[in-house]
C-alpha cells in the first residue's frame, strides 16, 4: 500500500515544523546564554525544573 501524495506532504511539513521548533529552543538557550553567562544561565534552568517538579 503506498502513501498518497499529500500524506508524505503532511508529513514533511509536520517534521520541518518539529525541526524548525527545536531549532527555536536552542537558539533561545544559545541567546540566554551568551546573554547572561553560564552560571546564570545554569541557574536559570535548575529554578525552571525546580518549579515544575
Amino acid at each position: 500500500m503506498s502513501a498518497s501524495r499529500s500524506d508524505i506532504q503532511t508529513r514533511i511539513a509536520g517534521r520541518a515544523l518539529f525541526a524548525a521548533a527545536i531549532l527555536c529552543v536552542v537558539a533561545a538557550g544559545a541567546l540566554l546564554w551568551a546573554r547572561y553567562g553560564g552560571a546564570v544561565f545554569n541557574d536559570m534552568i535548575l529554578a525552571g525544573l525546580a518549579w515544575c517538579f
